[in-house]
């Protein structure tokens, strides 16, 4: 019997029994205790640590359902089409990349749909832990907490950035009516965040055991939170926000810069580098799995994993020459702008392990230009990756989240612009760079004579190269426009002519979902999109 099998016998056998023990109970008045209709409702469970533990992987779970996405939609479409690093093959049209955003793109419904999925599971334990009453050691609950607020707070942040003022949900959602949120006023989803952030750095452990690798921790919630106070300081325009993020980012201990090219090595995944990390797996184990479902001895089976290598590696270029693997193990969806390729300095060892260009090694045999229209496409995350293995097309390769690489860049921006402190910037800045040739004469380092505005562009450059098709280039350049610190319209060449012309300062935030105003009248569509 397989595996799926089994879990739909279990399910017709539990459901067999709470029919029986409701026939039992109901027996001798000869009625059932009804629920209202439209009203939703769920067995008694969240008592017990163990229950908690259980439950407490759910939130974390739906993020992986951003990522797995085999065509060229999802996350990975949403977030990299739109920056000036990655364009489509070809010349061909997309949506995405020329900033033609309508309320009716189904990428957008999936960021906004899994969101609050994942908010609504945190909602749940959020609500159910104080009414629970089998905790042997009460004090755990505070980290269940933890664990819950920092999840919501990560799709609090991603509808932030994305749609602005989406509706702030922070109760479990018991009715139909219920679920009718408006949208949040100004400021209220970025408070609401913080002040979850600020519980979980408190309440969170240091660090987890091998047997919990991945789930957050302070030192992670604490990164976040520094993260949160940059957007906001460059969203609300507000530099007071600058010296939190100092606070934030410059506490951060227990973390290294390792290797630049092991933080992308399936081998050396949660490394002294990464802060936080979303676990993939193939069958194997995986803390953001549930461990408690599947037959005897056949628990934590599954797959999480996304799409990278295929969408990553390269197919057929415009003259048909073909890549090894092509339309197999690549579908050569992401080639490499002129201008990222133009931004890595001459020699930086970032550049091969970011980006292939020809005459690279590519699996055994060099890298061929002509397999790409613009000459190149990524070698980030997949360089040593192996397709394969069941389900298929799909790698496993954890997505790092937050890279103490990051973390330093960050407190380096909020150290130059919140206290004009040039030579502190400049010191952060250089420690990426050393990482990145330990040498130091490959990469000279940034004067700290430098002026200020010198620096911002030595910043902007340095998150360019280090961070490449780590989900943060567009929303970079979105808060960075939105300071007044670049004009995106007149300053970036995302690649293509036609995006080129689009872009307008309505493309700093994204369409409210059409589906999602069709079923909530409460619900007004962003000013931008009206």
């Amino acid at each position: 019997m397989t595996h799926s099998k089994k879990k739909i016998m279990k399910k017709l056998f539990l459901s067999s029994i709470i029919v029986m023990l409701c026939l039992l109970f109901t027996e001798c008045d000869k009625q059932l205790d009804l629920r209202p209709l439209g009203q939703l409702d769920e067995l008694i469970y969240y008592q017990t640590e163990k229950d908690f533990e259980a439950a407490s992987l759910s939130p974390y779970s739906t993020i992986l359902n951003l990522y797995y996405m085999q065509d060229v939609s999802g996350w990975y479409a949403t977030v990299l089409y739109p920056d000036d690093d990655i364009v489509p093959p070809n010349g061909q049209s997309n949506s995405l990349e020329d900033f033609n955003w309508t309320p009716t793109n189904g990428n957008f419904n999936n960021i906004w749909q899994t969101c609050y999925t994942g908010i609504a599971r945190a909602n749940i334990i959020l609500d159910k832990l104080p009414l629970a009453k089998g905790f042997t050691d009460v004090s755990k609950k505070a980290r269940f907490e933890g664990e819950a607020k920092f999840i919501r707070a990560y799709f609090n942040f991603l509808l932030a950035i994305n749609f602005g003022k989406a509706p702030v949900s922070t109760t479990r959602i018991t009715t139909i009516d219920g679920a009718k949120l408006p949208n949040s006023k100004p400021g209220e989803l970025w408070d609401l965040i913080i002040s979850d952030l600020n519980f979980a750095k408190s309440n969170l452990p240091p660090s987890w055991n091998s047997t919990n690798t991945g789930r957050a921790t302070s030192g992670a919630a604490a990164a976040f939170l520094g993260k949160v106070y940059l957007y906001r300081a460059q969203w609300d325009k507000d530099n007071t926000y600058y010296a939190k993020a100092i606070t934030e980012l410059s506490g951060l201990t227990g973390y290294s810069l390792v290797s630049f090219s092991d933080n992308f090595d399936i081998n050396k995944e949660n490394n002294n580098e990464s802060v936080f990390e979303i676990q993939f797996t193939r069958g194997d184990f995986n803390p953001w799995l549930p461990t408690d479902f599947g037959a005897e001895g056949d628990q934590n089976v599954g797959a999480a994993g996304t799409a990278r290598t295929i969408l990553f590696r390269p197919s057929c270029g415009p003259n048909n020459v073909c890549a090894p693997g092509a339309n197999g193990s690549g579908y050569g969806q992401f080639q490499v702008t002129q201008t990222l390729q133009n931004e890595f300095e001459p020699n930086d060892p970032r550049r091969s392990e970011t980006i292939y260009l020809a005459g690279d090694d590519f699996i055994g045999e060099p890298f061929q230009s002509a397999w790409s229209v613009t000459g190149s496409t990524p070698s980030k995350y997949i360089k040593g990756d192996i397709l394969g293995g069941f389900p298929p097309n799909i790698t496993t390769n954890d997505e790092r989240v937050i890279r103490f690489s990051d973390v330093k860049l960050m407190l380096a921006e909020a150290t130059l612009l919140g206290n004009n402190d040039v030579a502190g910037a400049a010191t952060l800045i250089n420690q990426v760079r050393r990482r990145a040739d330990p040498s130091g004469t490959i990469l000279a380092d940034r004067s700290s004579g430098s002026s200020k505005d010198q620096m911002l562009k030595f910043l902007i450059h340095e998150r360019r190269v280090e961070l490449a098709f780590e989900g943060h280039r567009y929303f970079d350049l979105v808060r960075w426009h939105r300071a007044g610190l670049i004009n995106i319209k007149t300053d970036i060449d995302f690649g293509r002519a036609t995006a080129n012309q689009n872009w307008s300062p309505k493309n700093l935030i994204k369409p409210i979902p059409q589906r999602e105003l069709d079923l909530n009248t409460n619900l007004q569509q962003n000013d931008e999109y009206k």
